[in-house]
């Protein structure tokens, strides 16, 4: 217990389980910031996280890199430090200040910090995607497989490298006058129309995400990338879907059979063309929002940089079609809660809670809390003023571009 750090030697064991119960939580009164947020992760999974083995198994992890890999990290970071200082007192008066203590380090301590600090920025970032793997899991996104009828799937496997839909040669010819067969046939096909437009009316129908979880409130901007970029992929793998020999050989066979409304319903029914322009539009603009940078910031300087960022790409905006400005609204606002607290754990990870910032003297205060904090403050106010103007030009912009294509006949 009250021995040196170096002289502490443990095991840590890991248990990945593919279940994570959360009914069994008790409240604690006296949580820390850290203990914060994963009661956060925790509860925003609902019962999903219970009945979903990916989703738990995301959220395991999340805990692993954020209380074993990350901690990890700081206690060798602490170890060194204290050698340095160990070192540095034998015949050197000590000095108080963060800029006295980096300007004694040897220039194998600064390499040294600098390598660890670069890990633990990776562990922070490797955090922020573990949790966008778990959305994108509970997402409301479905998985489309088309499978075709198994004879269909059966002589599909007898095509030939050439890629030719004969269906003599593989075996159909004689189904063509196969009426329940065709119906059979026919029905597969509906089927795939409904599970392909289950997916292709997500774009229009799903609104901004909501705060109806206490992960959803601070994290909607990370939500919402996920949820366009993994809709890019689920269009993906329907198109290849729909390119699969079995599949072709489905549509082949319909057509000769005459049994048109199937197949025309499959090729103009879907609202694939639609949907993958609309997505690939609006996941071209977030593909590089640097929410993801921002949810990782743990220091001033980065969370600055990453604020910077954003604002730098919102403008971005006006080469998309899609993206409309209410949800580009909804967006700014997310990533504000996403900053306000960035800040606030930034300042818990720092000083443990409110009582240590207070015990600090009045310059310590100036030069490590409220300077760093106003310096951020005032970048805001100076960015979002600049958004505001941007905001109600591009407002004007496309009012007047609906009004010229109503007026168009």
């Amino acid at each position: 217990g009250g021995g040196e750090i170096k002289n502490a030697r443990q095991i840590q064991c890991m248990v990945m389980s593919p279940r994570i119960y959360l009914e069994e939580t008790e409240d604690d009164e006296d949580q820390t910031g850290e203990s914060k947020e994963d009661s956060k992760e925790e509860e925003s999974g609902g019962g999903g996280d219970a009945n979903n083995p990916g989703s738990a198994t995301f959220l395991a992890l999340q805990m692993y890199a954020r209380h074993c890999f990350v901690p990890a990290v700081r206690a060798i970071e602490a170890l060194e430090l204290e050698e340095e200082k160990k070192e540095g007192n034998d015949g050197m008066v000590p000095t108080a200040g963060e800029g006295d203590e980096s300007a004694k380090q040897t220039p194998n301590r600064r390499k040294t910090t600098r390598i660890m600090e670069g890990l633990e920025d990776k562990l922070r970032e490797l955090d922020v995607a573990l949790g966008q793997c778990r959305r994108t899991v509970l997402g409301r996104i479905p998985h489309v497989a088309l499978r075709a009828h198994p004879r269909i799937a059966e002589a599909a496997a007898r095509l030939g490298s050439s890629g030719k839909m004969d269906l003599e040669s593989v075996g159909l010819s004689e189904s063509l006058q196969d009426d329940a067969f065709l119906n059979e046939v026919q029905s597969t096909v509906t089927h795939w129309i409904t599970q392909i437009r289950k997916v292709t009316v997500l774009p229009a129908s799903t609104p901004f995400p909501s705060g109806d979880s206490a992960e959803t409130e601070s994290h909607a901007d990370l939500e919402e990338v996920s949820f366009w970029i993994g809709l890019e992929e689920a269009l993906k793998t329907i198109r290849s879907e729909l390119s699969k020999p079995d599949v072709l050989l489905t549509i082949a066979l319909l057509k000769e059979a005459k049994r048109f409304v199937a197949t025309i319903a499959l090729e103009n029914n879907t609202g694939m063309d639609a949907a993958e322009a609309h997505v690939g539009d609006v996941a071209n603009f977030l593909r590089s929002y640097p929410a993801p940078m921002l949810a990782a910031a743990r220091d001033w300087a980065k969370i600055g940089s990453a604020m910077d960022a954003v604002f730098t790409h919102l403008p971005k905006v006006r080469q998309s079609r899609f993206y409309d400005l209410d949800r580009l609204a909804r967006l700014v606002e997310a990533t504000t809660l996403n900053l306000r607290e960035r800040m606030e754990g930034t300042l818990r990870e720092s000083y443990k809670g409110n009582g240590i910032v207070l015990s600090l003297n009045y310059d310590e205060y100036e030069k490590r809390v409220r300077g760093p904090t106003q310096d951020i403050f005032v970048m805001f106010d100076a960015s979002f003023s600049s958004f505001s103007e941007f905001f109600l030009d591009q407002g004007r912009m496309r009012r007047r571009a609906g009004e010229a294509r109503n007026e168009t006949p």
